[in-house]
C-alpha cells in the first residue's frame, strides 16, 4: 500500500509538471528590405532541412509540392534572400490548391522556417506526437510585423517563423488555396522525452520512493 501510495504521488507530480499543449509562435526578421533569413543560432536550433544537401528522407514529405530552384517560377517566387541556384519548398503543385506534410523524424519543444512572401490563403497546422494538431496558423494571424500581402522581398512578409511547444513538435500540415506558400531552412530545438521516458521517470520515482520507505522502517537504535 505504501509502495502504490508514493507511486502515485510520484505519477501525479510528473504530470502536473507535464506541459499542455499550447504552441507559442514568435517571428524574426531581418528587419531590412530586401528581406534575408534571419538564421536560427538565436533560438538555439539546429538545420535540419534545407532542400539541398539536407532532404527530408522517404515518408517525411509528403502531398502536393515541388522542389523548386531559387528565384522560383510563375507560380512560386523563393523566400526573399534565396541564393540564386538553392532550392526551396512549395506547396501546392500541380494544382493551385492543396497540401503537403514534413515531419521532423522526431518530437522537438521548437521549430521554425523561414516563410517567404506570406499570403492570406497560407496555412500551416503544428503537429505533435500521434498527429495530433496543435495549433492552426493561417498567414494573416501571425505576430506583428506580418504583413500577409504576398509581398516578395519586403522583411514584414518574408520572415522566420518559430513554434514552440514542450508537448513536442513533429511536424507541420501547409495547405494554400492558390499559388503558393513557399518555405525554407527548417530548424529545430531540443527533443522531448518519449513517453517510454516518461514511463520509466515515473517507475524510477516509486521505487526510489518504496526503497527509502524501507529503509527507513529497518532503522534500529541500540541504548546502552
Amino acid at each position: 500500500m505504501r509502495f502504490k501510495t508514493t507511486f502515485l504521488a510520484a505519477a501525479a507530480a510528473v504530470a502536473l509538471a507535464a506541459p499542455a499543449y499550447a504552441v507559442t509562435v514568435t517571428t524574426i526578421t531581418s528587419g531590412t528590405s530586401p528581406a534575408v533569413d534571419p538564421g536560427f543560432a538565436s533560438l538555439g536550433q539546429t538545420l535540419l532541412y534545407d532542400f539541398d544537401a539536407l532532404t527530408p528522407s522517404a515518408g517525411n514529405l509528403t502531398g502536393n509540392y515541388s522542389i523548386l530552384v531559387a528565384p522560383g517560377n510563375a507560380n512560386s517566387a523563393a523566400p526573399s534572400g534565396t541564393a540564386p541556384g538553392t532550392s526551396y519548398l512549395s506547396v501546392p503543385n500541380p494544382a493551385s490548391s492543396g497540401t503537403a506534410t514534413i515531419l521532423l523524424g522526431g518530437a522537438y519543444k521548437s521549430a521554425s522556417f523561414y516563410w517567404g512572401s506570406i499570403d492570406n490563403y497560407n496555412t500551416v497546422e503544428v503537429l505533435g506526437i500521434g498527429g495530433v494538431v496543435l495549433g492552426t496558423f493561417g498567414g494573416a494571424g501571425l505576430p506583428s510585423p506580418v504583413d500577409a500581402n504576398g509581398n516578395q522581398s519586403a522583411f514584414t512578409s518574408n520572415m522566420r517563423v518559430n513554434f514552440a511547444d514542450n508537448a513536442g513538435i513533429t511536424g507541420f500540415r501547409m495547405t494554400s488555396t492558390q499559388f503558393a506558400f513557399e518555405t525554407d531552412t527548417y530548424a529545430i530545438g531540443a527533443a522531448v522525452p518519449e513517453p517510454a521516458t516518461w514511463a520509466m521517470l515515473i517507475a524510477g520515482f516509486g521505487l526510489v520512493g518504496f526503497a527509502a520507505r524501507r529503509s527507513r522502517k529497518t532503522v534500529s537504535f541500540v541504548t546502552a
